[in-house]
């Protein structure tokens, strides 16, 4: 079955010898005015072509030239000695970037048929159809007519007839056909070949502005998505909804190419072969697929999700829209809004029970102003989320139903307290008010234009594009033609949307006059930030000295945001920036060894078990000052930890670093490096020799806990 095509467009570029003189048109821009007509045709076709590539549609494209040195065409073929001087340089395809490449970059001195290219076109259709099924068939001819076509009067008609038939549409761009300055028989031929295939006419000015932005293309049918609309368990509305307002990205999906950096040409057929490897991080390891738990990282834990697990959680069900209740329509604020677009809820196409049914529903919304909550699940295995539906009456445009929008969870929402500002030092007098009045009614953008505007209106809702994806869409399309030269800048095109209107301008000059005398406002002189040097103290030491509530800039009357103020004394922990400076400074606060001892030893914890580089010198540097403040102190801190931080390597086969400590000589505590301390002779372990010796403790009753131990002693 051949493939279907939604498009086909031939492009019939005039480069001969009537193309070659400049226009003398005083009524254009001084850098348009040296223009020919080739140049502006050329300019046309590679932005038309441009247009098909970024668009991704299912086109093809041709590309014929008329006027060329040469002939290549199967017309010419078939008829010796017609339809000369016609080269097919592109036949119908897929549109690429080499056709724009392609185009000749200067005219030449042959003339060309442009009848005849016509019908090389139309014998370009004819042959294509026979492999692809092309719905809509066009046919653009630039030319300006100044060479006559040699025609008989009994081919016109049958050529004329033979495209209606077709269904091809002829376009010509380059030469307003309607404007009746323009006379001739080749002129009045043209104008009947547009009206008889319902085609167009426009001059280059004119289309090349409707090419200055890319636009989505118009689709007759709109996508839908079908429902049943739940109220309690009784109440079913067949639905559909349809996408209103969308965010999408700026590139759809391109079709990946690797290029060859000897050759400069890309294939779409190779590919970089890519091999992924699991590594465990404890022992540099290789591990092989099926032997991966996968999990959820949860602060420093890892969570194993099994497939066990997987199968006992919550499954959403399938496809729905379910009303959970109803609200009045003040407690939906905009801020409680979310998602990526806006739909609109209609009842189910040749459904004329449920089209009824969501107009009552909507009547009755409106008359009460509630509006509803609601779950939908898209399809089977997706998420449910939360949506709101509100009434849509829109007597204009004969709209009657409910929209459909994203609402935030609770967790989703951040509130945030403002104080007040209705002091009587702030408050604004009428005549201030009446000023700020004036410059909103001033910057009206729904008249922003005079009458040498199409349309009075600024930046239109739905018509206003974004500068930002025109000008990356400008750059993909500069980067395919000069892969060697640098981004250009946006062109003015797109800086026009960032300017104020001329009219709005003007209009708004004297109302901020008038607000600059009303509102005398004081320079404040912002101070340069002092640096704090960080040598010798932690973090949290200098934000509390940054942040001094007895320090104050500006108005003292002026409404400030109460910021809460840390306190130095039980608010500092040790960190794992440097354990060892947090340690003396809480040291010199007030703190004892069997205060600290808990962080220390945390924040000893985290260094050996986050390290990815297998660098343990800080955390060993960390356990090395731990171990001496308690040999001096208390061992028996040092000693207890170190016996269950032990084992925990063990467990997680973190020998080398079991190894380390050992080479370190960072075992226990014995009796003989302090005896003066307040080390008890009674609570030491007699086999602490033993443990500085064995770098895998065999001892399984350290790791249980004492409350264990209790309770086996009762049962016994």
């Amino acid at each position: 079955m051949a493939p279907k095509v939604d498009q086909g467009t031939i492009i019939i570029l005039d480069v001969g010898r009537n193309v070659s003189l400049p226009e003398d048109n005083k009524k254009l821009a001084p850098a348009e005015e040296n223009k020919n007509f080739f140049l502006k045709a050329k300019e046309c076709a590679a932005r038309i072509i441009e247009r098909k590539i970024m668009t991704q549609a299912n086109n093809f494209v041709g590309v014929t030239l008329l006027g060329s040195k040469k002939t290549n065409n199967t017309m010419a073929e078939e008829v010796e000695g017609a339809f000369r001087h016609i080269d097919v340089l592109y036949q119908l395809q897929t549109p690429t970037w080499q056709m724009i490449r392609d185009l000749p970059k200067e005219p030449t001195k042959s003339r060309g048929d442009w009848f005849d290219a016509l019908i090389v076109a139309a014998d370009q259709f004819k042959k294509e159809m026979e492999r692809a099924k092309i719905v809509n068939k066009k046919i653009i001819l630039m030319t300006n007519f100044q060479s006559p076509a040699k025609i008989n009067d009994d081919q016109i008609e049958m050529v004329v007839n033979g495209f209606k038939e077709e269904n091809f549409e002829v376009d010509v761009i380059g030469l307003d056909l309607t404007d009746e300055n323009h006379k001739g028989d080749d002129i009045d031929l043209a104008r009947h070949f547009v009206e008889v295939t319902k085609g167009a006419t426009a001059t280059f000015d004119y289309v090349m502005r409707y090419l200055l932005f890319y636009k989505k293309k118009a689709t007759s049918t709109a996508w839908h998505w079908n429902a049943e609309l739940t109220i309690g368990p009784n109440i079913k509305i067949p639905i559909s909804a349809f996408v209103k307002t969308k965010d999408e990205p700026v590139i759809k999906p391109w079709k990946k190419a690797i290029r060859d950096p000897v050759t400069s040409t890309s294939s779409t057929t190779e590919g970089v072969m890519r091999n992924k490897v699991l590594v465990n991080t404890e022992n540099y390891s290789t591990v092989e697929p099926v032997d991966i738990v996968k999990g959820y990282h949860y602060g420093q834990q890892i969570i194993p999700l099994s497939e066990f697990d997987k199968s006992m959680l919550y499954e959403p069900g399938e496809k729905s829209l379910s009303v959970y209740g109803f609200t009045h329509a003040d407690n939906i604020q905009w801020q409680s809004l979310n998602g990526d677009g806006l739909q609109y809820i209609f009842g189910r196409i040749s459904d004329k029970k449920a089209q009824y049914a969501i107009t009552c529903l909507t009547e009755s919304l409106h008359e009460l102003n509630l509006v509803g909550i609601v779950r939908r699940v898209y399809n089977n295995g997706n998420a449910p989320k939360m949506f709101v539906i509100m009434p849509v009456i829109d007597p204009k445009e004969d709209c009657l139903c409910l929209s459909m929008a994203g609402i935030c969870f609770k967790e989703d929402i951040k509130n945030m307290a403002f104080p007040q500002t209705k002091f009587k030092k702030f408050a604004c007098s009428d005549e201030q008010v009446n000023a700020f009045k004036d410059l909103i009614q001033a910057m009206d953008l729904t008249s922003a234009y005079d009458d040498t505007f199409d349309d009075a209106e600024a930046f239109p809702i739905a018509e206003t594009v974004s500068p930002t994806i025109q000008y990356v869409l400008d750059c993909i399309a500069y980067r395919a033609m000069n892969p060697g030269k640098p981004l250009p800048e946006p062109r003015d095109d797109i800086m026009m949307l960032f300017r104020i209107p001329p009219l709005i301008e003007e209009r708004s000059r004297d109302p901020i006059n008038k607000l600059k005398q009303l509102f005398q406002l004081k320079k404040v002189e912002e101070k340069p930030k002092r640096r704090i040097k960080a040598q010798g103290r932690n973090d949290a030491t200098i934000l509390n000295q940054s942040v001094n509530p007895d320090q104050s800039n500006g108005d003292s009357d002026m409404p400030k945001v109460q910021l809460p103020i840390m306190n130095n004394k039980g608010s500092v922990r040790i960190g794992t920036i440097d354990p060892i400076d947090d340690f003396q400074t809480l040291t010199n606060n007030g703190k004892t060894l069997s205060d600290l001892a808990p962080d220390m030893t945390d924040a000893i914890e985290s260094l050996i078990y986050c390290n990815l580089d297998g660098n343990y010198s800080k955390a060993l540097g960390a356990m090395a000052f731990f171990r001496h403040e308690c040999v001096k102190v208390d061992p028996s801190p040092y000693n207890t930890w170190l016996l269950t931080f032990k084992n925990a390597l063990t467990s997680r086969n973190n020998i080398d670093v079991i190894n380390k400590i050992n080479e370190k000589k960072l075992g226990l505590i014995l009796k003989e490096e302090n005896p003066s301390s307040a080390y008890d002779a009674e609570n030491s372990h007699e086999d602490s020799q033993l443990y500085e010796n064995d770098t895998v403790p065999d001892d399984t009753e350290l790791s249980i806990r004492p409350e264990i131990n209790d309770l086996y002693a009762e049962m016994i």
